[in-house]
């Protein structure tokens, strides 16, 4: 039953103002000449009242679930629905969206929602009657989705996943006037969103659906899914099998180990065993150590990679993407390179030579400082300032340091690479009256001076050197301290003792 409110004066047919569809819509409706008249309201943009039980949810809204709905309902109780919804009628949806037509909850009744569905199911909860405003207009221009993604855009409690939904659900739609769907351009205008952040929305869709729930549910941020879901597999994908397990694991990272997403992300760089390199082919990749998790041979042995190429691993700023997608990404440069290890066939682990293992523990070490040089939060003040002191008071260090952090910097296109000699570079650095950059040279002289010190061969470490790596194991790098790293430590545990 429904209540029409006063009509607004109509407006004669060919003055702007008329349908002049009435007839057709009625017959659409299903309404014969013996229904009441005021069953129908006269013409689209029309104000009524009715009764939710003859409204039907529509199978377009990209609501997950409807949220904070004992509020509203209590509010819908006190003082009814105060803000209108919009209706079409169902048989007129379903006739313009017949794709979308066996998926209408309740074909049977009269009216179809366009937005207002938290306000639907509070009336229904209440037995309040709900103020509506009849648009058949939109089902005939089939704008239903640019309405329900502009209504989302003013409303609170969307996750990111739901506004993901119906702005993919608008990228899917066929355009009004010609047999194709609309442009990226075409979305984002009509969205009502800039085109960097519809790409991103749209990226979180291609996440594993774990990772989409975390998201939803809030316990993962957009940001930091979004991060996630750059990571690629070997090929460039971001859809595979392999991505999503990556980005699982950054996930799962995250959670166990209350990582950063960029620590994350670190991680599995130092768990793939990947070097960085600048555009040219590294030198012969050096046998690592399983990971302790990962092997179950006794300390102070390894599964050699005997003579195993280097398997290329795409950034993931690769080509392809959006200018801003490529501007988001964590990669610090152009290739990443994979040293994998093979099976060992022998019944017993071979001994490693120390040294070997001093070595590829340094490896890992010099990708673990890149990876956080790379990133804009590198280092605290302070521990950027005791690494500077450090070199200041041991000059005889500060050569050897400024060359290794020229390299590193150089490659991660920080500061003036033209400059060749590690002299120039810092100088240039000094005179750039850059703050930031100043800072990073600074932290990175200090940090490959630690790291030219510990991985010097046949040296004994000391406290220094364990610092060195406690630092790589807290910082966003979330290094992993290899056996032989951790039989130093405990060793000098035990002469603490």
């Amino acid at each position: 039953m429904t209540t029409p409110l006063p009509r607004p004066k109509r407006k004669k047919k060919g003055e702007g103002g008329g349908s002049g569809t009435l007839r057709a819509d009625r017959e659409k409706a299903g309404l014969t000449g013996e229904r009441d008249i005021h069953a129908l309201p006269p013409e689209d943009g029309e104000l009524l009242e009715l009764d939710p039980e003859t409204i039907s949810p529509n199978p377009m809204n990209m609501r997950l679930e409807l949220r904070d709905m004992d509020s509203m309902i209590a509010d819908v109780r006190e003082r009814g629905v105060h803000t209108p919804g919009i209706v079409m009628h169902t048989k007129v949806f379903m006739e313009c969206y017949p794709q979308w037509a066996s998926r209408v909850k309740h074909p049977d009744r009269t009216f179809i929602l366009g937005p207002g569905h938290r306000r639907h199911a509070a009336a229904l909860a209440t037995g309040r009657v709900m103020p509506v405003v009849l648009r058949d207009d939109l089902a005939r221009d089939r704008r239903v989705e640019e309405e329900l993604v502009s209504e989302n855009n003013s409303r609170d409690g969307l996750s990111p996943i739901e506004q993901a939904l119906a702005i993919d659900l608008l990228r899917q739609r066929v355009h009004e006037d010609e047999d194709r769907t609309l442009s990226f351009d075409e979305v984002v205008e009509r969205a009502g969103y800039t085109a960097g952040t519809v790409s991103k929305y749209l990226a979180l869709l291609k996440l594993p659906q774990e990772v989409q729930q975390a998201i939803h549910v809030g316990d993962l941020s957009m940001r930091a899914g979004y991060s996630l879901s750059l990571l690629k597999d070997s090929d460039g994908s971001k859809e595979s099998e392999e991505a999503h397990a990556l980005q699982l694991r950054g996930w799962q990272l995250m959670q166990d180990e209350q990582l950063s997403v960029e620590a994350a992300k670190n991680r599995l760089a130092l768990e793939g065993k990947k070097q960085f390199h600048a555009g040219k082919s590294p030198a012969a990749p050096v046998p690592l150590p399983e990971p302790r998790e990962e092997s179950s041979a006794p300390a102070g042995s390894a599964q050699a990679a005997a003579g195993e190429a280097a398997k290329p691993v795409v950034s993931s700023g690769g080509s392809g993407e959006a200018p801003h997608v490529q501007e988001a990404s964590s990669a610090a440069v152009s290739v990443i390179e994979a040293t994998e290890t093979s099976e060992t066939t022998a019944s017993e682990p071979a001994a490693v030579d120390p040294e070997v293992l001093r070595k590829a523990a340094a490896d890992l070490r010099d990708l673990a400082c890149r990876l956080l040089l790379a990133g804009d939060r590198y280092a605290k003040g302070t521990e950027s300032s005791a690494r500077l002191v450090t070199v200041v008071l041991n000059p005889n260090e500060w050569k050897q340091a400024a060359a290794k952090a020229h390299g590193w910097l150089v490659e991660l296109k920080k500061g003036p690479s033209s400059k060749k000699r590690p002299i120039d570079y810092f100088a240039a650095v000094a005179a750039s009256e850059e703050p930031n950059l100043m800072l990073r040279a600074a932290f990175a002289i200090g940090l490959a001076a630690d790291e030219v010190r510990a991985a010097q061969p046949g040296r004994e470490w000391d406290a220094r050197d364990v610092a060195h790596v406690q630092f790589l194991a807290t910082s966003r790098a979330s290094y992993q301290l290899s056996e032989w790293e951790q039989q130093q430590v405990e060793r000098l545990s035990r002469v603490k003792l």
